[in-house]
Formats: structure tokens, C-alpha cells, sequence
């Protein structure tokens, strides 16, 4: 049988899910979609309520799948109306694509506004996922770092 005190104990080692754990991992999820939403602020004045490591796996979790999102309306979508109307030009786009591709993808998350619809391009360009995937992982992991080091380190906005 389980004391009241060992129930205690037990309750506040399970991770609890709040309202703020949910509006940033929805806030990364549209930042990193077509919506123009910026995620940084969200990102940094989540640190005055989380944890970074928190911060850190909820915001890239959440930005990759706008990112994922962002790839599959490309190629679902945008793909096919690229394929009908100039085949040349596509093919062209593609060259230029997997020349600078995978850099632009490193750059993609820091570009406002430019870099979400690069992501869309991929996915017109049937640009490979899994490299895709590893790339913008990488650059998402990296920006958000940034900002979790910026909000920490300027503004002492860390929990712990």
C-alpha cells in the first residue's frame, strides 16, 4: 500500500503538460508552417516558464513537423502544377536545387518570411526527405539553441 507521502512523492515525478507547453509547440508548428508567425518570441519567454532542455525538444519537435508540412504541400501539391506547366524550367530549378539545396536548407529557419517556402520548393523539387529531413533537423536544432542561449544568457529568463 501506498503512503499519502510516497503518493505525493510519485506525483511530482510525472511530467505535467501545460497550457504553455502546448502554445509553444503550437507556435512552432505555424511559425514553421506557411503561417507568418514568428516563433522566437515564444521561444525565449518560454524559458521564464520551462526548463531549456524543455524548451529546446518542444520547439524543435514542433517546428520540424511545420517543416514536414511545408515539404509535403510541395510535393503533393505544388509538384504536379510545376509538372504541367513548364517541365524545362522545373528541371532547370531542380539543377539549381541540388547544387545549393541542402545549404539553403541550413539557412532556411533564420530567413523571415523567404525561408518557410524554401522548404515547399523542396518538396515541388522532390528533393530527397531523408536528407531533407536530416538538414532542416540540424538547422532547427541550431537556431533554436541560439535562441535558447539568447534568452538565457542576456535576459536570465532560465528557470533553473
Amino acid at each position: 500500500m501506498i503512503s499519502s507521502f510516497q503518493f505525493r512523492i510519485l506525483l511530482l515525478n510525472i511530467p505535467i503538460i501545460t497550457i504553455w507547453h502546448v502554445n509553444l509547440f503550437i507556435a512552432t508548428i505555424l511559425s514553421a508552417s506557411i503561417v507568418p508567425l514568428p516563433s522566437e518570441p515564444a521561444i525565449v519567454l518560454s524559458l521564464k516558464l520551462m526548463g531549456p532542455l524543455e524548451v529546446f525538444f518542444i520547439a524543435v519537435i514542433g517546428s520540424m513537423i511545420g517543416s514536414v508540412s511545408n515539404y509535403y504541400i510541395g510535393y503533393k501539391g505544388v509538384h504536379t502544377w510545376l509538372a504541367k506547366r513548364d517541365p524545362k524550367l522545373e528541371k532547370r530549378a531542380e539543377g539549381l536545387i541540388n547544387k545549393y539545396g541542402f545549404s539553403m536548407l541550413l539557412l532556411a529557419p533564420w530567413i523571415p518570411f523567404v525561408g518557410d517556402p524554401l522548404l515547399i520548393v523542396a518538396g515541388a523539387l522532390e528533393m530527397d526527405f531523408y536528407r531533407f529531413f536530416v538538414w532542416v533537423l540540424v538547422a532547427r536544432m541550431f537556431k533554436v539553441a541560439a535562441l535558447i542561449y539568447f534568452g538565457v544568457e542576456f535576459f536570465k529568463l532560465s528557470v533553473i
